[in-house]
């Protein structure tokens, strides 16, 4: 299916980690996430499933991310 993206409750986790994704904190950044996939995929004129499978783009996506201060790491 093209350009269907979970951002929210509908991922699929198990019923272990389902507890951590359930809080409203982490689907507003899996949400978030999403919403900054679609801007930066379109500004690269690619399908947002492209972004995950070439390295070269999915390293600016992280770049991108940090740079609107999304974390991708705990710590």
């Amino acid at each position: 299916m093209e350009n269907l993206l979970s951002a929210n409750k509908n991922i699929g986790t198990t019923h272990i980690t389902n507890g951590c994704y359930r809080l409203h904190p982490v689907e507003w950044s899996i949400g978030e996430a999403v919403g900054l996939l679609v801007k930066f995929a379109s500004g690269e004129r690619v399908a947002p499933r492209v972004v995950r499978k070439n390295a070269k783009l999915l390293k600016g996506f992280q770049e991108f991310l940090k740079g609107d201060g999304v974390e991708l790491e705990w710590r």
